[in-house]
């Protein structure tokens, strides 16, 4: 789950709402925001709460930290052998 976070906000590379992640992951509320802050205390995101075009918000944007574990991620997986993937 938190991967699946990492890499929607590496490839928005901007803000996305507790609600759209909600939406797309379709997970319980408690869970995606345990979720959310254990990657914030670890300095993978920013969450916090910011004034939206619908009001206040709960968003998220990955950090410069969190980009550079998604780029390690992905050059695993360039590298590494497909068999060794599964």
């Amino acid at each position: 789950m938190r991967l699946g976070i990492l890499i929607a906000l590496y490839v928005v590379d901007g803000y996305i709402t507790f609600a759209d992640f909600q939406r797309a992951f379709d997970i319980p509320k408690s869970t995606l925001h345990e979720h959310l802050q254990i990657l914030a205390e670890e300095g993978y995101i920013e969450y916090k709460r910011a004034i939206t075009e619908r009001g206040v918000r709960a968003v998220a944007k990955i950090t410069d930290k969190g980009k550079g574990i998604i780029r390690q991620y992905i050059v695993k997986c360039i590298y590494q052998p497909q068999e060794e993937l599964s």
